[in-house]
């Protein structure tokens, strides 16, 4: 298989993924919340963001296998991946003890620490449990995920996350049908969490026939290796946490457990595009260590370039749909009691998310190369900012002093940090990148963002089957956009497909 047949295999089964995840949680959501009802709804995210933030203790170990594995087996050092993998499923499984400890704790201090109501404490404590074994779990088969996407076996990964995801959903729908709550759930992410889990390293081991596992302490060498790599890797994943992941429980500490209702749904929509273009750019970390290996060097600049550009011309049309429709397709999809406060927090988060999304693929590059050492000072600075400004402005303002809080920091990362950071790295004029990755995507989606814009105010829909045929018949402005700014490419891949049609012609008449 060609690399760019393999590319694009990888890209479909990353959005197949996506595409069902997200798809399931746009249906499920309403369904949870209706069911669950605000206050316990805002205990459940609540009790998700704490063991999400406990997320960070991955120590970007993953990651590392990922980058140690994708280089030793290009060069076919099939040892070397093994003591890789080996040394981080060893580490993994301590992180995982240390997980479960800490978990005991939170749900004894969940209780002191947000304001939960009484009649919810017992079951939020052992919700926090099983819901904190779900991570344990996850981080430790995460190391053989890390393996496959090494390998670029990104469908296999698709796969169990579409299976994992049905599974999920079907189980969660029964049980709330059935009158069960937050501990019913939780109970449930356990077991799928484990299932999951199970495939994945199965089809580690089958498609790496070469892999060993040793669980002796890995030696001196080896660890030094990691750390050199995972602890800038964890610094980053885990100011990552404080940015993500923080929002909510200043809301559920400094607010009300029913206020995380309305800024979570304002936040999960971002979450979602977010995961368009992480399932797009996580394949740039192999692509990069690989071109690094070789000394492929124009490969890494024109994966800078195109694979930004790409991410801005899926992310833009989503961001501007959201920042002028968004309010009304909450009312459409959540409800009218959510459409004004969640719209509001989506507006303003959506400010910088546009240009946290345009460096995806950066980040992705810098992982690959290993550079990323600026990165994670830069991001700890954002994320310390981050939580004292939003629970200052938390007192302030409400949930929307929370998201301002994390608009400012980020805003001020994305553009002054990143592209000078990326460019030099990579070798490309500050200049070039921003006209070639930034400016033309922009430019190209001004037409859709304007018709969005007085849709909003002059095709008001009145259920959510019509707000998705509004859109539908905006896109060809999206294409135009993208024909006068682009029309070079266009042609070209346009010339491709034809003398690629032609040559299977002959080829099949012959």
């Amino acid at each position: 298989m060609s690399k760019t047949a393999q590319l694009a295999k990888s890209i479909f089964g990353n959005w197949t993924a996506f595409v069902v995840s997200a798809g399931v949680a746009f249906f499920l959501s309403p369904f949870i919340v209706h069911h669950l009802g605000n206050i316990a709804y805002g205990v459940w995210t609540l009790v998700v963001s704490m063991i999400s933030f406990m997320g960070l203790l991955d120590l970007g170990l993953r990651g590392a296998v990922t980058r140690f594995v994708a280089r030793n087996h290009a060069q076919g050092n099939h040892l070397e991946s093994s003591r890789a993998v080996s040394a981080a499923f060893w580490l993994r499984i301590w992180i995982c003890l240390l997980i479960l400890l800490t978990t005991v704790v939170l749900s004894v201090l969940s209780t002191r620490i947000f304001r939960i109501p009484i009649e919810l404490g017992e079951m939020a404590r052992w919700a926090i449990i099983f819901t904190g074994s779900s991570l344990a779990v996850t981080l430790a088969s995460g190391v053989f995920g890390g393996v496959l996407v090494a390998l670029n076996r990104f469908a296999l990964v698709s796969c169990v996350t579409v299976a994992q995801t049905i599974v999920r959903a079907a189980g969660v729908i029964y049980l709330l049908r059935s009158g069960h709550g937050i501990l019913a759930l939780a109970v449930w992410e356990f077991v799928v969490a484990v299932l999951a889990g199970a495939a994945l390293t199965i089809l580690c081991f089958r498609i790496y026939s070469q892999l060993r596992i040793s669980m002796r302490k890995p030696d001196v060498v080896i660890l030094k290796q990691f750390v050199d790599y995972s602890f800038y890797v964890f610094i980053i994943h885990g100011a990552t946490q404080l940015i993500y992941y923080t929002d909510n429980l200043v809301v559920g500490a400094f607010i009300s457990a029913g206020a995380v209702t309305f800024y979570a749904i304002g936040g999960s929509l971002l979450d979602y595009l977010r995961q368009v273009i992480s399932s797009v750019t996580t394949i740039f970390m192999p692509l990069a260590s690989g071109f690094e290996a070789r000394g492929e060097q124009d490969q890494l600049r024109r994966l800078l370039i195109q694979g930004t550009r790409a991410s801005l011309l899926i992310a833009l049309p989503v961001g501007v749909a959201l920042f002028f429709r968004g309010p009304i397709f909450i009312q459409l999809w959540m409800g009218n009691q959510y459409a004004e406060t969640s719209g509001r927090v989506l507006r303003i988060l959506l400010l910088a998310q546009v240009f946290s999304i345009a460096n995806f693929t950066s980040g992705n590059i810098a992982f690959g190369l290993a550079k990323h050492r600026p990165w994670a000072l830069a991001v700890l600075a954002e994320a310390v900012t981050n939580l004292c400004l939003s629970i200052f402005l938390a007192t302030k303002l409400g949930v929307e002093g929370v998201a301002w809080g994390t608009v400012v920091p980020n805003l001020l990362i994305q553009l002054i940090f990143w592209p000078r950071f990326i460019c030099k790295i990579v070798g490309v004029p500050v200049g070039l990148y921003l006209w070639q990755s930034w400016a033309r995507p922009a430019l190209a989606v001004i037409p859709f963002a304007l018709a969005c814009y007085l849709s909003d105010r002059h095709w008001i829909a009145p259920h959510l089957v019509q707000f998705f045929l509004q859109i539908v018949v905006l896109l060809p402005l999206l294409c135009v956009g993208i024909v006068v700014f682009f029309w070079k490419e266009v042609g070209w891949r346009l010339r491709e497909g034809s003398m690629s049609l032609q040559r299977r012609f002959q080829r099949g008449t012959s």
